[in-house]
């Protein structure tokens, strides 16, 4: 049972094709909730059938209990240890991502050169990002700018529907 205010960002996402938000609250407030109402809006209406959320490894499984307890949306996870697993499923010219229209993806495994392409050429329709604060351009650290630019890279597509969902004060970049 969503809190009031968890409604807010779905009534937002409801007004703008593609969706494109910022969902940027306090600690504990619910963005996975807020994110996850946004998607199963959109999957109820038949306006996405697939769907991704990059998210630091540590997280992956609560967005995976999250998703199918709250949802039921069932995810599976594309993780260092997991990823050799899946990958025995797909067919010779299939990707990971056409074979599973849920998943839950390590930000830090998808970021690399070699398989950021993979995923933005089979990339969902819909792409939440947790923890988006570390994905903003910094000349300084190297995995940040990968990061960014596999955003960015996913950003061009502008049918895409595009949630960022951070608790951290960021400086708008």
């Amino acid at each position: 049972e969503p809190r009031p205010y968890q409604l807010v960002p779905l009534l937002m996402a409801l007004r703008l094709d593609p969706v494109r938000l910022l969902i940027a609250d306090d600690v504990g407030i619910g963005k996975t909730i807020e994110a996850g109402l946004i998607a199963r809006e959109l999957l109820d209406r038949g306006e996405i059938g697939r769907l991704a959320v990059l998210c630091p490894p540590h997280l992956a499984e609560q967005w995976q209990e999250e998703l199918r307890s709250k949802f039921h949306i069932d995810a599976v996870l594309v993780l260092p240890s997991t990823v050799h697993r899946l990958e025995r499923n797909i067919g010779h010219d299939q990707s990971l991502f056409d074979l599973y229209p849920y998943v839950i993806v390590s930000t830090d495994y998808i970021k690399s050169d070699r398989r950021r392409n993979e995923f933005v050429r089979t990339c969902p329709e819909f792409v939440i990002v947790d923890e988006a604060h570390t994905c903003a351009f910094s000349a300084a650290q190297r995995g940040r700018h990968q990061r960014h630019r596999l955003l960015q890279e996913l950003a061009v597509a502008e049918d895409r529907h595009l949630i960022l969902v951070t608790a951290t004060p960021h400086s708008g970049d």
